[in-house]
C-alpha cells in the first residue's frame, strides 16, 4: 500500500511539474502568425453560415462540430493579454468576451477580436481546466491556417483509428481491433474526428490501446499497468473539456483484460487487479484536475480551488426539477439514449449481445466456465462503469448529453471484449 501510493504521488507531482511547464512554454510562444492563420479562416470556420450563398456543405459541416468550444480553444491559442506574463496566462488561460455574465458568447467574441480588436469587450478567464492541448494546438495555428488544421486533423484521427486496427491485427488480435471499429461506430466518429475538442478522449484512448499491445507483457512484469493507469487519467484531465473521459479507463482496461485472458484468474486476485486499476486511474483522472486548482490558488491566488469546488458541486447533485439524485438518473439515461436516433443501432448491438451469448454458450459446453467466470465478471464491471459515471455526473451528462452519450461506446467494447475472452477461454483446456 504504501509503495502505490509513494508511487502515485512521484508520477502525479511529475506529471504536474511537467505539465505546468509545457504550458507555460506554450504561452512563450509568438501569437501573431497564430491570429493571421485563424483571421484567414474565419469565413470557413464561422461566417459561412451567415452568408445566404455559402457552401451549403459547409454548412452542414459546421452543424457537425462543437463550434462554441472550438472557439474558445481557438481564441486561448492567440490570446496575450498585456502585463501578463506566460505562466499567469497558464494558470488562468484568459480570453476577451462579448458577455460578462455566466454565458459566453464565444463565436462572436472570436471574430469581432481578430477584426477590430478587443476595446469594449470583458477579459475572462477558464482556469478551472487545465487546457493541455494548447502544448499541440498553439504551434499547430503557427504553421497552418485553421482551415488547413480541420483536414490535417482529420486526416491524422482516421489514420490513429486505423493505426490501431492493424496493430491488433498483427499483435493476432482481430477481434480486438474489430471491436475498437465497432465501438467507435457508436460514438457518433464523424463528429469526433472533424472535431479538435471531441477527439482528446478519443485520441488518448488509441494511444494507450497502442501501448498495451505492443509493450503489455513488460508493462506487465515490470508491474507498471497500475503506474500506467495513473498516467492515462492525468493526460486526460490535462488535455479535455470533461467531453467524455471515461471511455480512456474502460477501452484500455477491457483490452488488458483481453491480453491478459490466457493467464490464470483466482476471484481474489481478479477482485483486486481490477479495483486497483480502476483507483489507479481515478487517482491520476482527479489528482491531476485538482493539482490545476491547488497551484493557481498558492502561486496566483486565482480563486481558481473555491470556484472549481462549487462547479464540481453544482455538476454532481440532482437534476434540475428533481428531488433526489436517484429521481434523475432515468431522465439522464432518456437523454443518452435518444441520441442513438438510427434503428441500425439497436440493430448491430442485437447482433453484438448474440455474439455474445453464443461465446459463452460454447465456453459453457467445453466446461471452461469456472476457469472465464473471474475474467469475465472484470469484463462486465468493465462495461458497467459508464453507467456509474452517467449517474454521478447526472446533472453535467445530462445537459451535455450531445457529446457525453459517447461514453456508452466503451460500454459496446466492454461487452465485445466479453465475446472475445469468452472465444480465448475456450480455446483452452
Amino acid at each position: 500500500m504504501l509503495r502505490r501510493i509513494r508511487n502515485a504521488a512521484i508520477l502525479l507531482f511529475t506529471g504536474v511539474l511537467v505539465g505546468t511547464l509545457l504550458l507555460t512554454l506554450a504561452f512563450c510562444l509568438p501569437v501573431d502568425r497564430i491570429r493571421e492563420n485563424v483571421k484567414v479562416s474565419l469565413y470557413h470556420m464561422l461566417e459561412v453560415r451567415s452568408d445566404e450563398e455559402g457552401d451549403e456543405r459547409r454548412k452542414e459541416w459546421l452543424s457537425l462540430k462543437e463550434n462554441f468550444t472550438e472557439s474558445l480553444m481557438v481564441q486561448n491559442a492567440f490570446e496575450q493579454v498585456e502585463g501578463k506574463n506566460p505562466f499567469e496566462h497558464a494558470m488562468y488561460i484568459y480570453h476577451y468576451d462579448l458577455s460578462d455574465g455566466t454565458t459566453w458568447a464565444t463565436e462572436e467574441s472570436l471574430s469581432l477580436s481578430l477584426k477590430e480588436g478587443t476595446e469594449g469587450m470583458h477579459l475572462r478567464e477558464y482556469s478551472k481546466y487545465w487546457h493541455g492541448y494548447l502544448i499541440f494546438l498553439k504551434p499547430l495555428l503557427m504553421m497552418m491556417s485553421w482551415s488547413q488544421l480541420e483536414i490535417f486533423w482529420m486526416v491524422f484521427m482516421l489514420g490513429m483509428t486505423a493505426v490501431t486496427a492493424l496493430m491488433a491485427m498483427r499483435k493476432k488480435e482481430p477481434l480486438l481491433g474489430l471491436g475498437v471499429l465497432l465501438a467507435f461506430l457508436f460514438m457518433k466518429p464523424l463528429r469526433i474526428i472533424i472535431s479538435v475538442d471531441l477527439s482528446i478522449c478519443w485520441l488518448v484512448t488509441l494511444i494507450s490501446i497502442l501501448v498495451l499491445l505492443q509493450f503489455y507483457q513488460k508493462l506487465q512484469a515490470r508491474d507498471w499497468l497500475e503506474g500506467m493507469f495513473i498516467i492515462i487519467g492525468m493526460v486526460t484531465s490535462y488535455m479535455d473539456f470533461l467531453t467524455y473521459p471515461v471511455v480512456t479507463l474502460v477501452f484500455p482496461l477491457c483490452t488488458l483484460l483481453v491480453l491478459a485472458a490466457a493467464e490464470q484468474w483466482e476471484w481474489k486476485n481478479s477482485v483486486l487487479r481490477l479495483f486497483w486499476i480502476c483507483v489507479s486511474w481515478a487517482g491520476g483522472y482527479i489528482g491531476m484536475w485538482g493539482m490545476k486548482w491547488v497551484v493557481a490558488e498558492l502561486t496566483l491566488q486565482t480563486g481558481t480551488l473555491r470556484n472549481a469546488a462549487w462547479s464540481v458541486i453544482t455538476r454532481t447533485e440532482p437534476l434540475d426539477g428533481h428531488e433526489s439524485f436517484a429521481s434523475g438518473i432515468s431522465r439522464t439515461f432518456d437523454l443518452i439514449l435518444d441520441q442513438y436516433d438510427r434503428s441500425w443501432y439497436s440493430i448491430v448491438f442485437l447482433l453484438i449481445i448474440i455474439a455474445v451469448i453464443i461465446s459463452l454458450v460454447v465456453v459453457g459446453l467445453k466446461k471452461q466456465m469456472k476457469q472465464a467466470l473471474p475474467v469475465l465478471v472484470c469484463a462486465l464491471a468493465g462495461t458497467m462503469i459508464p453507467m456509474v459515471w452517467l449517474a454521478l455526473t447526472q446533472n453535467h451528462s445530462a445537459i451535455h448529453c450531445w457529446f457525453t452519450f459517447r461514453v456508452l461506446g466503451a460500454s459496446v467494447f466492454g461487452v465485445w471484449c466479453m465475446g472475445i475472452i469468452s472465444v480465448k477461454k475456450s480455446k483452452y483446456r
